[in-house]
């Protein structure tokens, strides 16, 4: 099963891409799960988050869903409006990443 790509400048036989893998799909959805929960432990609808964050309720909800499609970029305006944006830095902390390690232990053992 295929489903339309957000627009861009494709070759014709590139119209429709495939699906996501499942783990993609199902992390997408636990984002919306949290960042339902963020919204309403301010009390926001998801109209007043969109005009907080300066997006439609549409994208909100997108987000909200597990959409995929929806730009990163609002994603951070939303994380902004809830005042956690500071906790992307997280998503791609090399202290976080077990490969972080393994290229210091490789970069160690490399001749000179």
């Amino acid at each position: 099963m295929t489903f339309p790509c957000p627009a861009r400048p494709l070759p014709p036989q590139h119209l429709a891409c495939p699906r996501p893998p499942v783990v993609v799909g199902s992390a997408l959805q636990d984002l919306g799960v949290l960042l339902t929960l963020a919204r309403k432990q301010r009390g926001l609808t998801q109209e007043q988050l969109g005009h907080l964050a300066d997006v439609s309720t549409s994208t909100v909800r997108a987000l909200e869903a597990g959409a995929e499609g929806v730009a990163m970029a609002n994603f951070f305006k939303v994380r902004q409006a809830l005042g956690l944006l500071g906790q992307v830095d997280q998503l791609l902390d090399p202290r976080q990443d077990p490969e972080t390690l393994a290229y210091a232990e490789r970069q160690l053992r490399a001749p000179r």
